[in-house]
């Protein structure tokens, strides 16, 4: 760990700190980087980052520097779908359902185009300012944004209204409720 990093708060531990670490990289990284980096020896991160790939939590990857660990998409997509569902009610998942729509609908609109592919293509226009362009890749960026968390919104609704239809209503209107756990 360099000398410039903070140190760890007291009372969480090795998995914790392990867990932190691998589950906030976006490209893979190696044991003994994730060992530094969470303040463990390496055979203490690898014990926690074999326990994380068998819960799903990370996948190995094999790298130039060796076997790697990055979060597992399926399972960060997963959570969030969740985690949606729980903090939220059907009303207000519509609501910003409603909300992405409208914002890309103005986008069509302000730049006369009916896809995220047109967009994309428009930057190549010899027509467009630097400005222009720098503004239509914001846009874009933020558009295959929305794009994603519709489909987790869209899926969070689906998972409250199954649970409903279930009979374990466990995530209707209160908000501090949380699915059950398993095990």
């Amino acid at each position: 760990m360099s000398q410039n990093k903070p140190k760890w708060p007291s009372g969480v531990d090795a998995a914790e700190r392990v867990r932190h670490v691998a589950l906030t990289q976006t490209e893979p990284q190696n044991a003994g980087w994730i060992a530094t980096e969470a303040d463990v020896s390496r055979d203490t991160a690898v014990k926690y980052l074999n326990r994380m790939v068998d819960q799903g939590d990370l996948k190995e990857t094999e790298t130039a520097d060796g076997t790697c660990y990055k979060p597992d998409p399926v399972t960060q997509f997963l959570q969030e779908v969740r985690q949606l569902a729980e903090e939220h009610t059907l009303a207000e998942l519509t609501q910003e359902l409603n909300a992405i729509s409208e914002e890309i609908e103005g986008w069509k609109e302000r730049f006369e185009i009916d896809s995220l592919t047109e967009l994309r293509q428009s930057i190549g226009s010899e027509n467009l300012t630097g400005e222009d362009r720098r503004e239509r890749l914001e846009v874009i960026e933020e558009w295959g944004y929305n794009k994603e968390i519709r489909e987790s919104i869209q899926l969070a609704i689906s998972l409250k209204q199954s649970l409903s239809t279930l009979g374990t209503d466990s995530m209707s209107g209160d908000s501090s409720t949380t699915l059950p756990q398993e095990g």
